[in-house]
């Protein structure tokens, strides 16, 4: 099939036919094409027209027509009303394939029509708007061949789109052409026939884009010389950034011509921008047939599009080198989670703190986060900008969320716990996450701490706690005090299997801040579902002073969910 189309349109006689000077012109419309076998044989012939001839205030003008079987084209005969003056009507010829409905060319044009006069036929152009308008490459199949007189070649070809991913042959409409004819003849589907003894190529051209193009060598001769055949002639790879090396791809090394084909080797490998080095070709026998290994390396590589370009060489063979491409495609792995880091903040009115967030894929390894979006859920407590950069502004707490832009379901939360004048605020949080994700079979390590700056320059005299967790989610291990953390404490596990831990400690010379660590708790994560580690105190006083911190203490209890 062509890109380009020509309409020829025939005004013939103009009838008077109404008071007013309306006329009516006869017109015939037809498609005239620039070779002259249009059909090639598959369903993306065009074999269908819809005629629109546009004249106000008259009605529109519209004709559907079906090419009859085994012709090229059609006549289309309609009547067109006009005005007993001069006239400019629009003119729009669109062609369609009936079998997949698909609109393939489109053109339109205006005429000047008066009254009484007949035109000559007027040339439209006609542009190709059909499938394979994103087609980058293509490559034949067998890139060469050595035939004798008579003998026949099937060629076949394949397509990347500009991105280098592989597109269906039935989306890329292509056309076959032969160089010289009086050595090859091809059809339109690509079967090259043996004219008569010489050298000829024979073009394979994308339809939507006529610059994208390959070509295959046919040799004829009444003894055909060895030639250098692959198949493919192109490899396209697809891989994941962090994920092991590709398996390895094999290229057939065939004889297209006659005799035997030896000495076969591979050149320097060539490498597009980007990074280098990263394939190797090895060809397992110098003689053919035989076949050629690719292996790829992508340690280090990030995600885009690599190209290398492999030569295989004979010496004495006429189409020596034939060049593989091989395109490598290297995509991030897709984000499956998000984590912010810190999990959880004791702050203070006027903190500013700055939020870090990394992505993961489905196999834990790092993702790239894309964009995110920031939100504070109690903006009276803490504000939160674009950049994740958190700003405490008054007592109490807030849940700040970060989501991915491109999908907010994928999103994390902590919290922001700020101190006023006068309190102390405790917490027991895991693996330092208010709000903490874990597997089966992972420990949850919990610390209750003490935040002292809202009650500086107290120190902690005694305390008493007790932290509960659901025990069909979690399973106690241990617990024990902090090296540089409060002392003497007293730790009582009678009821540990139910999912309650007591403990306690006095300081008459107390511990100062600004933060004190009370007590490490390792658990291990035994089934699915949420558990919150709800934090209770009755006790929680300063030394020296003996002031009650508790009336007005804020204590932060954190929830484990375990998948």
């Amino acid at each position: 099939m062509t890109t380009v189309l020509l309409l020829a349109l025939m005004a013939g006689c103009l009838d008077v036919a109404a008071p007013g000077g309306v006329r009516r012109a006869q017109l015939a419309l037809y498609p005239v094409y620039d070779v002259a076998d249009v059909q090639d044989g598959t369903a993306s012939d065009v074999d269908s027209f819809v005629v629109l001839v546009r004249n106000p205030p008259f009605p529109d003008t519209t004709i559907s027509v079906r090419i009859p079987a085994g012709q090229d084209t059609v006549q289309v005969d309609f009547t067109v009303t006009v005005t007993a003056g001069e006239d400019t009507v629009a003119v729009t010829f669109d062609g369609y394939s009936s079998v997949t409905g698909q609109k393939l060319y489109s053109g339109s044009t205006t005429i000047t029509l008066v009254g009484g006069t007949p035109r000559p036929p007027e040339p439209v152009a006609v542009s190709y708007v059909g499938p394979g308008q994103a087609v980058g490459s293509l490559s034949v199949e067998p890139r060469a061949a050595g035939l004798q007189s008579g003998n026949q070649v099937q060629l076949t070809y394949s397509a990347l789109d500009t991105l280098g991913a592989a597109m269906p042959d039935d989306s890329v409409p292509v056309t076959f052409i032969s160089r010289n004819t009086a050595v090859a003849i091809v059809t339109a589907a690509g079967l090259v026939q043996a004219a008569g003894n010489g050298d000829a190529y024979v073009v394979v051209r994308s339809v939507a884009r006529s610059s994208v193009r390959d070509s295959a060598h046919i040799t004829v001769a009444a003894v055909p010389q060895a030639l250098i055949g692959l198949s493919p002639t192109s490899v396209a790879i697809a891989d994941t950034v962090g994920t092991s090396s590709p398996a390895t791809v094999n290229v057939s090394v065939t004889n297209a011509g006659g005799g035997s084909l030896t000495g076969l080797a591979v050149g320097a490998i060539t490498y597009g921008s980007g990074a280098s080095g990263w394939l190797t070709a090895t060809l397992t026998a110098t003689t053919a047939p035989t076949s050629l290994a690719l292996v790829v390396d992508n340690t280090g590589l990030a995600a885009g599009t690599y190209t290398a370009t492999v030569p295989v060489t004979a010496s004495g063979v006429g189409n020596s080198p034939q060049n593989l491409t091989v395109t490598l495609n290297m995509t991030a792995q897709q984000l499956a989670s998000i984590a912010i880091t810190p999990g959880f903040v004791a702050a203070r009115p006027g903190d500013n703190v700055a939020l870090t967030v990394t992505g993961k894929n489905a196999s834990g390894g790092t993702a790239p986060t894309g964009a995110l979006t920031f939100t504070s859920r109690a903006t009276g407590v803490a504000t939160v900008n674009s950049s994740g950069q958190v700003t405490a502004v008054a007592a109490g707490t807030a849940v700040i969320v970060a989501q991915a832009t491109a999908n907010t379901a994928i999103a994390d939360s902590i919290v922001v716990a700020v101190a006023g004048n006068g309190t102390a605020t405790v917490s027991a949080v895991s693996n330092s996450r208010a709000f903490d994700l874990l597997r089966v079979g992972d420990t949850v390590r919990v610390r209750v701490a003490v935040d002292l700056r809202g009650v500086s320059p107290e120190k902690l005299g005694s305390y008493n706690a007790q932290l509960d967790w659901s025990a069909a989610r979690l399973t106690f291990v241990s617990a024990e005090t902090v090296t540089g953390g409060f002392g003497g404490t007293i730790i009582n596990t009678t009821a540990t299997g139910t999912g309650q831990l007591r403990f306690g400690a006095a300081d008459p010379a107390g511990h100062a801040g600004p933060t004190v660590a009370l007590l490490d708790i390792k658990l291990v994560a035994t089934s699915a579902g949420s558990s919150p580690l709800t934090l209770t105190l009755t006790d929680l006083s300063a030394a020296e002073t003996f002031i009650d911190l508790l009336p007005a203490a804020l204590i932060v209890s954190g929830v484990v969910r375990v998948q």
